[in-house]
């Protein structure tokens, strides 16, 4: 076989367009291989009787950028890599990536040109959901079927209580999951299920980030997971606003679901009243007040094991759920708060002393809310006929 027929033939082949054009302003033509013609849809001869071969009136977009790049490039002996427009035969119009490398001796280029309209098609969407997912007043987290981090929207690689070198959902949550498992949390969603569940975030003294969250399956056709997405509501904004503690509704919520989950655990629910609260209003202003209700806020957070709860539920009472522990061991939590109590605050240049009278009863799935309420607070109310500053426990 002769080897420019041979040549031309591998040209023919290669599945992009295959060019060598004159370096003058309009590139003009001197061979193409017949990928090209089907990739723009004309014949070599209408591109010649159309164009004179020029490349250069086949581009939509404007090519004096290009030209003036082009002269650089040589100036540096550096290959073209450029991308942009051009219109087919049928008016059609397509993005190409043009390489190109400069033949010296004869002021020509060889160029390889590729359709890439699929590409950034691709990365149009990409962007377009970007945009949407930066706009969403929530943190999103994507992770592949592995549960690695692949995708934070801005909201979430901003948040300053989120680790972010976190590389895995397990890195970034595990150990801030409220009332439920990870584990079990991430093999229902592999299972195509998408749960809510709760995730707390403290420094020392307080809470930093508390967030409602769900976490979605994005799967196949055939339900085949392929991607997790967490979506996350800041649930802060919809605390007390002196505490940040969870509302009232919010505690509500959470101890119900929490023993429809756990239906074999048991748990203790406080009542914690601060004694003589009107007085500190009436003799110091309402400014130390809010201050007192802080500090105590700040004590009870030091009590808190992972799953406990607690909600600030009037102006100076706070009812705690303790969780994965035993009668004993909520005795000393008090008893450890009754000890901070008898430690002077000074707040806003004053000397303060603070009580607590402390209601607690048993709970666990039998016993609603409202239940277990009513029981701690006839226990707080024993409490405050016998003195103040002390726990008592229901006694049925």
């Amino acid at each position: 076989m002769d080897f420019n027929v041979y040549f031309k033939e591998v040209l023919d082949h290669i599945h992009s367009g295959v060019l060598y054009c004159k370096n003058d302003p309009y590139s003009t033509i001197i061979y193409a291989n017949d990928y090209f013609y089907k990739m723009i849809g004309y014949t070599a001869k209408e591109i010649k009787d159309n164009f004179d071969n020029r490349f250069a009136d086949l581009v939509v977009d404007d090519v004096s950028a290009i030209l003036i790049a082009i002269d650089e490039k040589i100036s540096k002996k550096e290959d073209l890599d450029f991308e942009f427009r051009l219109r087919k035969k049928n008016g059609e119009i397509f993005w190409v990536h043009d390489t190109a490398k400069y033949d010296r001796d004869n002021n020509c280029w060889y160029v390889t040109i590729m359709d890439i309209t699929e590409m950034k098609s691709l990365d149009y969407e990409r962007e377009r959901l970007e945009f949407y997912l930066n706009s969403i007043p929530n943190k999103i987290v994507i992770s592949n079927a592995q549960g690695e981090i692949i995708y934070k929207n801005k909201r979430a690689q901003n948040c300053d209580y989120y680790n972010q070198e976190a590389k895995t959902f397990k890195e970034l949550i595990g150990s801030h999951v409220l009332g439920q498992s990870y584990d079990d949390i991430f093999n229902a969603v592999i299972h195509g299920q998408t749960i809510n569940y709760e995730t707390r975030f403290r420094s020392q003294f307080e809470f930093i980030g508390h967030d409602k969250n769900y976490l979605i399956p994005i799967t196949t056709k055939d339900k085949k997971g392929v991607n997790y997405m967490q979506v996350s509501k800041n649930l802060l904004k919809y605390s007390d606003s002196l505490t940040l503690f969870p509302t009232r509704l919010m505690f509500e919520y959470y101890y119900k679901k929490y023993f429809q989950i756990n239906q074999n655990k048991d748990g203790y629910l406080c009542i914690v009243d601060l004694d003589d609260f009107k007085a500190i209003n009436d003799n110091y202003g309402h400014n130390v007040g809010d201050e007192v209700i802080c500090a105590t806020a700040s004590r009870i957070v030091l009590l808190l094991e992972r799953e406990d709860y607690v909600c600030r539920y009037g102006g100076d009472e706070f009812v705690i759920l303790f969780l994965n522990c035993d009668k004993e061991k909520v005795v000393q939590k008090i008893e450890r708060l009754l000890k901070m109590s008898k430690k002077t605050l000074v707040l806003k240049g004053n000397k303060i002393c603070l009580g607590y009278s402390v209601g607690v009863t048993a709970v666990d799935n039998t016993i609603d809310f409202n239940q277990a309420f009513q029981k701690a607070d006839q226990a707080l109310y024993e409490v405050k006929q016998s003195g103040k500053n002390q726990v008592m426990f229901f006694k049925n």
